[in-house]
């Protein structure tokens, strides 16, 4: 992402003045990472991309209305809004996703070192599969402010603004969702390397 003052500030500040490309530049960058932000919260691609499309169309709307501060977050908190929202939505209606995340629409990270052995990239991928799945019995809330915080690299403070709650109820909420996940690791043999 752009520091103030590099090109997406000055993008920043022709959006704020009503240039409609200003702003289609800035969408652009932030769109794949929302995405997939967004994808592992609501667990279906069509619905991941109607919510970043809404996300950003209402981002536009009210860009008159941000204060400064990130950018990033300011989408982010959009986003993530809007996703728990739909979660609630289908919860109040009994519903599930129809279509599940595909494993290349979720991946978690790119391997660190070239070449890595075939057997260490299978059982990554395996591992990464029992994570996606763990995270989908995480309560919304929980798995938003943990993607947040071990995915997207938002510090404690700024996922509080992005999900307009306390620091404590951040901290509490990833704690839950770290403990469920590892629970469910520990339930399917999975060990860390630490332990």
């Amino acid at each position: 992402m752009h520091q103030p003052g590099s090109e997406g500030g000055e993008l920043l500040r022709r959006a704020r003045a009503g240039d409609g490309r200003a702003f289609e530049d800035l969408a652009r960058e932030s769109e794949a990472v929302l995405y997939r932000h967004v994808l592992r919260i609501v667990g279906g691609a069509a619905e991941a991309e109607d919510v970043v499309q809404d996300a950003l169309l209402s981002a536009w709307r009210s860009l008159a209305s941000f204060q400064g501060g990130s950018f990033r977050a300011w989408l982010f908190r959009i986003a993530t809004n809007r996703s728990i929202d739909l979660i609630r939505a289908r919860r109040r209606r009994g519903e599930l996703p129809l279509d599940p995340p595909e494993d290349e629409e979720v991946a978690w990270a790119e391997p660190v070192a070239p070449g890595p052995d075939p057997v260490e990239i299978a059982s990554q991928a395996e591992a990464v599969a029992v994570v996606e799945e763990a995270l989908r019995g995480v309560p919304a809330e929980q798995r938003a402010a943990l993607l947040l915080r071990d995915v997207e690299g938002f510090s404690y403070e700024e996922i509080a603004r992005i999900t307009a709650v306390e620091i404590g109820t951040v901290k509490s909420r990833i704690h839950r969702a770290r403990t469920a996940v590892r629970n469910v690791l520990v339930q399917r043999g999975w060990r860390s390397s630490a332990g």
